[in-house]
């Protein structure tokens, strides 16, 4: 029996990987997701990234702040992506992102129609005039920035059964 594809979870902003979730990720993948501390890590794309190039996961999956530097990573490494709430037209805290051109690898987006944290609209406009082509956009119009774990248990099987071969 082949071993489940591997996975980075970024969580966010002051944020971990909930118990829950970690459960319903470990049905589908070989889940590494490493506590960050954004605020105080300047270099954390490059960190990641060097992370990434070594332990070549097969996709990364982030939340708000996580889900912004999933989206990066993705791009610069070719990955299949899920991002949720990403904090990409609009950020809580300065970071260090490297300008990417618009890759070609699966991107996807769920976004809460409610979400103030990380403003839905400005997230949509972001998404629309940066994101690349193959990107696909799940709105939610009753979720704000806190995922539901029914949406993230959908979300998820959706997404490993959408761009891995089921094992």
């Amino acid at each position: 029996m082949p071993s489940p594809p591997s996975l980075l979870y970024l969580h966010g902003l002051d944020g971990a990987l909930s118990q829950e979730k970690r459960e319903v990720l470990e049905c589908y993948f070989t889940v590494v997701a490493p506590q960050l501390d954004y605020r105080n890590t300047p270099d954390m794309f490059i960190r990641l990234s060097e992370f990434v190039a070594a332990e070549k996961p097969h996709a990364v999956i982030g939340n708000s702040m996580g889900g912004c530097f999933a989206y990066y990573l993705a791009i610069k490494h070719l990955l299949p992506t899920l991002c949720f709430n990403p904090a990409l037209g609009h950020r809580p805290i300065d970071i260090r992102l490297p300008t990417l051109e618009k890759g070609n690898n699966p991107v996807v987006f769920v976004i809460g129609g409610k979400d103030t944290v990380v403003p839905a609209a400005e997230n949509f406009a972001w998404i629309r005039l940066n994101a690349n082509p193959n990107f696909i956009l799940k709105w939610y119009n009753d979720m704000g920035h806190r995922v539901d774990i029914e949406i993230f248990r959908k979300e998820i099987a959706l997404f490993r059964n959408t761009f891995f071969q089921k094992s």
